[in-house]
């Protein structure tokens, strides 16, 4: 299709119309030209014109295009034919040549034909016909020339007539046409219109008018601007020739002052005692360069201007200060140029309210095409705040000793608030004192209440955990954050060591027992030590589930772990005092107990043993082993425990006893007549006799026992032992403990009295202290302070032999 567009724009040029020739057809089958020429030539009498007609190759291959006349009429002339050209396949090209018509040619139609051949074999020919019009000369004349100018103002319809004058010989039937490359909206006011186009009959030498009205629209975005406007041309054609003549007119726009508002901000939302803009953009919608006027002016509450205020710049009411900035007068816009201009809002310190203002624009010379804008600014109060804590030992919280914490708020609102702690979720077992009082902080401040105090009810088990829950209250009383505060217990480490026992046998052997109860809150452990100022034999008797180093005989240390709360367990140890020392002297004991959790602050524990010199140790005996104090202690032990079972055992045994040498000693005096009782003192010398040879006699015969009724036997017995003594009372116990108070105490008065003998002695060189003899007791150091152990103390089969027995 590349052709029929190369063609058309081939005919733009022309005045005629052009149509597309029809081939006649000779029975080929194939068509390889084209060919297309003007429908219609206009030629006056004794006149040239130019013409065309163009040819396509329609084959594959380059053809020779020729052009010939066919028939022409007798008036008229065609020159410039035949004419050829060789074209390449599918290209145009434009055949030019001329048709002349003779000075007497008259005024008709006449038909010329032409014809198209190619050079390819077998090609048909095309014939073209062309319609050739010998017409009159026309002469039409518009009373102005060239272009012309009229103001127009916008929105107001604008006729136009121009005058016509027809100077030719013969009438003409003239049609009028319009054109404009706007889009403003025109007509005819005239009768005679067909399509759009006016006609009108115009005799030689007659003046007519063309009228016409154009419709000026309203100046837009500052177009047309001011002496600007679009162009109307008016052609007028005749129809004798096709002769058409033009005349144009300007409409040029009239100057126009206007301003608008294009976009504005209607609310502002602003904290109480702050400031806040709002922002409108205003333009110049005039067709000339122009400053704006631009104010504000209070409204009330029914949106009307308040009563009593006029139009400013900058204004204050009810508390409010309002400006606008940005808004000089004398900055020059030009057409359909815009500015930004602010509006400041400055609130009173108030939590509620609002102000509603009018912006009011216009342009210079033209106040009474005001713009106005509403704008409405509130007191928007927010009330927030940002909640944070420090705590100091909230994990390690005590009964005795409750954690602190402080509660830091940041005001995050846009005004001052009043800001109030009250207590959340707390996790049972916790107790939390909150302060009292308020606090007000400022807009962007940040300050810290008072520390409140966190603490653990009694009893409560170690490490159990918990949260509390701080909630900050502002003044309208709704809780704006929270804060939870993890806490843990801490462990109490309380144990109470009691009932502590030392005791030194008679093998020099210390003996040391404690016992240990976790009174604390946790399931505690403890690591034990045992140190001598001495190089000594020593060692624990580690309790059962005791940890302590394997392969050692004698452990000098030992952990226990898990112990749980309100239990108790014995620490036991042994201490072999030396024995091959020259001098006397103490050894020191020294027991560390420290917690597992608490290792930092151990219990000390510290007992002493005196222990001879070689010279002062009693000499060895057959008994030297027998430890003879301690022997005694444990029978008066005994004797306390079984004292009334025994004087019981001991009164029946003797009774029974009584009785039965009694009885026995009556029978014999039953047995025995009165003369024959002899007194021990006759037979006195029958000890140094010699014993004479027995002569058996023949023994007389006995008279049989008689029974003796019960009531004589106990009259006789009453008779011969008189009445049966009462039972004694037991021993008192106070008794006992006097008695053995006044023991220890004659013990100890000798010891000093021997120690200080002996320090005599050495600070006197002429009297040497001499050792104690074996027969006197060597005596033992036992603490009177403690308190010994009820339960007896079953040492290992493994350890050494421990005399000592609680």
């Amino acid at each position: 299709m590349r052709w029929v567009a190369v063609l058309v724009l081939l005919a733009l040029p022309t005045m005629s119309p052009v149509f597309g020739a029809e081939s006649l057809p000779d029975g080929r089958d194939e068509d390889v030209i084209g060919a297309i020429a003007p429908s219609e030539v206009i030629v006056h009498q004794n006149e040239t014109v130019s013409t065309y007609i163009t040819v396509q190759n329609k084959a594959n291959a380059n053809q020779a295009l020729t052009v010939e006349v066919l028939s022409v009429p007798e008036p008229l002339t065609v020159l410039g034919l035949p004419l050829s050209e060789i074209v390449v396949p599918n290209h145009l090209r434009q055949l030019t040549f001329s048709i002349k018509a003779n000075a007497t040619a008259a005024f008709q139609n006449h038909t010329v034909s032409f014809s198209v051949s190619s050079d390819l074999e077998g090609a048909e020919s095309k014939t073209i016909s062309m319609n050739v019009i010998v017409a009159p000369w026309s002469n039409l004349n518009f009373g102005a020339q060239g272009v012309s100018q009229l103001t127009v103002d916008e929105k107001v319809r604008t006729s136009v007539a121009m005058n016509l004058s027809n100077n030719g010989t013969m009438a003409d039937n003239v049609s009028f046409s319009l054109s404009s490359n706007s889009g403003w909206a025109w007509g005819w006011d005239m009768q005679n219109i067909v399509d759009g186009t006016a006609h009108l009959l115009v005799q030689p030498g007659q003046l007519v008018y063309a009228y016409f009205w154009v419709d000026v629209p309203a100046i837009q975005n500052g177009m047309p601007l001011f002496e600007t406007g679009p162009r109307f041309t008016l052609t007028a054609t005749s129809s004798l020739d096709r002769a058409a003549v033009q005349w144009s007119v300007d409409l040029m726009m009239n100057e126009k002052k206007n301003a608008t508002i294009d976009a504005y901000d209607p609310l502002l939302e602003v904290a109480p005692n702050q400031d806040g803009r709002l922002y409108a953009v205003v333009r110049n919608v005039g067709n000339t360069p122009n400053t704006l006027n631009i104010t504000l002016q209070p409204l009330d509450e029914n949106g009307g201007l308040l009563p009593g205020s006029s139009p400013s710049d900058r204004f204050t009411e009810e508390g409010w200060v309002v400006a606008l900035f940005g808004g000089l007068e004398d900055i020059v816009l030009q057409p359909n140029e815009s500015r930004t201009v602010e509006i400041g809002f400055q609130a009173p310190n108030e939590f509620e309210g609002g102000l509603s203002i009018q912006l009011q624009v216009f342009a210079n010379g033209a106040s009474t095409l005001l713009r106005t804008a509403p704008m409405t600014a509130t007191i928007n109060r927010t009330a927030s705040a940002s909640a944070s804590y420090s705590e100091n030992g909230c994990n390690n919280i005590l009964s005795t000793q409750p954690c602190s914490v402080s509660i830091s708020v940041l005001n995050t609102g846009n005004s001052y608030n009043t800001y109030l702690l009250r207590l959340g979720e707390v996790t049972d077992g916790f107790e939390v004192a909150l302060p009292a009082n308020t606090m007000l902080v400022q807009q962007g401040q940040t300050k810290t209440f008072a520390p409140l105090s966190v603490g653990a009810d009694e009893g409560s088990v170690a490490f159990m955990t918990g949260l509390a829950s701080i909630e900050v209250l502002g003044d309208a009383g709704t809780v704006l954050d929270t804060v939870s505060v993890p806490l843990v217990v801490g462990p109490e480490i309380n144990w109470t060591f009691r009932n502590v026992a030392e005791q030194v046998n008679a093998r020099g052997r210390l003996t040391i027992a404690m016992e240990a109860r976790n009174d604390g809150n946790a399931v505690d452990g403890l690591i034990v030590q045992l140190q001598s100022s001495h190089v000594v034999d020593m060692g624990f008797i580690p309790p059962e589930n005791a940890v302590y180093e394997e392969d050692v005989e004698f452990p000098r240390s030992f952990e226990i772990n898990d112990v749980p709360l309100n239990s108790n367990f014995t620490i036991r140890a042994w201490v072999q005092l030396p024995q091959d020392q020259v001098n006397n002297g103490t050894v020191t004991i020294t027991t560390s107990i420290r917690s597992r959790y608490a290792p930092e602050l151990p219990f000390i524990h510290t007992s002493t043993g005196d222990y001879l010199g070689q010279a002062w140790q009693p000499v060895d005996e057959e008994d030297a082993g027998i430890d003879w104090g301690g022997m005694a202690s444990t029978a008066v032990l005994y004797l306390k425990a079984w004292s009334g079972v025994l004087l019981a055992i001991v009164f029946a045994s003797l009774v029974i006893y009584k009785a039965v040498i009694d009885r026995d000693r009556r029978l014999e005096q039953q047995n025995v007549l009165p003369y024959q009782e002899k007194s021990a003192e006759d037979d006195w010398m029958a000890r140094y006799q010699k014993e004479p040879t027995p002569v058996e006699d023949p023994e007389p015969p006995r008279e049989p026992l008689q029974a003796v009724p019960k009531e004589t036997y106990e009259a006789m017995f009453r008779h011969a032992h008189g009445q049966a003594s009462q039972p004694q009372s037991p021993v008192d116990d106070a008794l006992v403990s006097a008695a053995t108070l006044v023991l220890d105490k004659r013990t100890e008065d000798i010891s000093k009295t021997k120690a200080n003998d002996g320090l005599s002695s050495l600070q006197n060189p002429g009297h040497p202290l001499s050792p104690t003899s074996a027969s006197e007791p060597v005596p033992t150091t036992v603490l009177s302070d403690v308190q010994p152990l009820q339960e007896a103390m079953a040492p290992s089969k493994q350890q050494p032999e421990d005399d000592l027995e609680f």
